[in-house]
């Protein structure tokens, strides 16, 4: 997710800061409502070493931010189409995952035959 961050920064023009100046604040907020489609509060939070609530608070204004903060939807916009490379890298470790238990379960299927007694199949 840190990389993920640095290329939304970076699209943005933007050093990351913790600054409550205005641009940062809705950058952090934006980025922090489309990555809680993907992951959980708490993790967001420790991403930008925050507590959750700061997550809550900003999924709860959005709305609000989207229509009166100006320049706050074309940032949400920016952060959503880097997120969607998670949902990708996701997939990819969830079927990384299951292939290997895969592999375990053939490993183990020919364990169990190649020592299973005779009398008994």
């Amino acid at each position: 997710m840190k990389s993920l961050l640095a290329g939304y920064y970076l699209e943005l023009g933007l050093t990351p800061s913790r600054t409550r100046m205005k641009e940062q604040v809705q950058a952090r907020a934006a980025v922090m409502v489309a990555l809680r489609q993907y992951t959980t509060t708490t993790a967001i939070g420790k991403l930008f070493d925050m507590d959750h609530s700061s997550v809550v608070h900003h999924c709860k204004k959005h709305d609000a931010n989207m229509v009166y903060w100006k320049g706050y939807a074309k940032m949400f916009e920016i952060a959503k189409k880097h997120c969607k490379t998670l949902r990708y890298k996701s997939r990819q470790a969830k079927l990384k995952t299951v292939r290997l238990e895969i592999n375990r379960l053939k490993r183990l299927e020919r364990n169990l035959i190649e020592n299973s007694n005779p009398l008994l199949q």
